[in-house]
């Protein structure tokens, strides 16, 4: 938990230092405006104050942050990991297949696997082609989550990609919920695309 704590306060960086900028900029001229002749210490005394606000930020942001991502992994059977943090989440696995298995074959068989789930909850197929298939998960996760899975077959072998990643796309940080949503549904993914080849072998 303590490694996800750091990974979260390291991918809000950019935030905070222009939190720092602003809040220190603001009160540096503030004070620069009463007394023309004191920048040096209005920017100093800006700087702390930034960074200050930036500190408290970051702790209690980064601290709810972490309790939510604790309480989701809990959720879903998962333990916590710095790999929750960066979005999307990317996942890719190769599976053997029948030659001649088509992606639609195996993308309607990934489908039929998900959609009983009972968390993370499907509450939208908003894709389903030739080897394409996006859903949206809601359920007992923090916000929406786009879940998203590509098939392609080359003879023997069917490559699996999927990524998970917020709904609304502009999110920086979702509380673990794409990191949970993909860690839940890839061995279910992979499972189907088996099944389906053996499946298939075996009526051959």
């Amino acid at each position: 938990m303590i490694s996800y704590w750091g990974a979260v306060i390291r991918r809000g960086a950019v935030g905070l230092a222009a939190l720092v900028v602003l809040c220190g900029g603001a009160m540096a001229g503030v004070m620069i405006w009463d007394d023309a002749t004191a920048w040096v210490a209005a920017l100093l005394q800006g700087t702390l104050f930034g960074l200050a606000v930036a500190a408290v930020l970051a702790v209690a942001g980064s601290a709810s942050n972490v309790w939510q991502a604790a309480r989701m992994a809990s959720r879903h059977g998962l333990t916590l990991s710095p790999e929750a943090v960066p979005l999307p989440c990317t996942a890719e696995i190769r599976v053997p297949i029948r030659p001649g298995t088509t992606a639609y074959e195996l993308t309607d068989r990934v489908l039929h696997a998900l959609k009983p789930l009972p968390a993370p909850y499907i509450e939208k197929v908003t894709e389903f082609t030739h080897g394409e298939l996006t859903v949206i998960c809601r359920g007992r996760l923090s916000l929406p989550v786009r879940f998203h899975v590509s098939i392609t077959t080359d003879g023997d072998t069917a490559t699996v990609t999927m990524d998970a990643r917020p709904k609304a796309t502009w999110k920086v940080l979702d509380e673990g919920s794409s990191w949970c949503v993909l860690k839940t549904f890839e061995p279910y993914v992979g499972k189907a695309v088996q099944d389906q080849a053996d499946g298939a072998s075996a009526g051959t």
